[in-house]
């Protein structure tokens, strides 16, 4: 067997699998986001936790301080750590979506003037051809996915 025969085996495969059981497929991606997102979540708590650590022995060693005392001064400065990142990204994010806006703009115009550009270009027996295409695809999906 060559090597473009079995890819196109497993493509084959891959296409009846995803249409006997689509929910299967989507249910082993979700599970494998949430597993990441979690993983995620997790290791930012770990994470917290021991700057949390190293902050109140910090703060113990160098002010001789008691717990309740060592925790007010970790409270606050993990409060002054938060607000430093979240000033700068106030500052950056307005030009961020001002530039995204423009982009997204020239983007939809673009791609509107090319559909129909595109559609007028086509003959009505073309564009009867797209619509029943269109029109089958929008079933199979709805089908098989509802």
């Amino acid at each position: 067997m060559t090597h473009k025969k079995i890819k196109y085996g497993l493509y084959i495969i891959g296409a009846i699998i995803l249409l006997v059981a689509p929910d299967m497929i989507a249910n082993i991606l979700i599970t494998i986001v949430h597993f990441i997102f979690a993983l995620i979540l997790h290791l930012a708590e770990v994470t917290f936790e021991g700057l949390e650590s190293l902050l109140d022995k910090i703060v113990e060693y160098f002010f001789d301080t008691e717990l309740h005392e060592t925790q007010t001064i970790v409270f606050y400065l993990m409060i002054l750590i938060a607000l430093f990142p979240l000033y700068l990204l106030s500052r950056v994010l307005p030009g961020f979506f001002i530039w995204l806006k423009e982009i997204l703009i020239t983007t939809w115009t673009r791609h509107k003037h090319n559909v129909i550009m595109y559609w007028q270009d086509l003959s009505k027996h073309d564009k009867i051809k797209m619509a029943i295409l269109f029109t089958l695809a929008a079933y199979l999906i709805l089908f098989l996915f509802f």
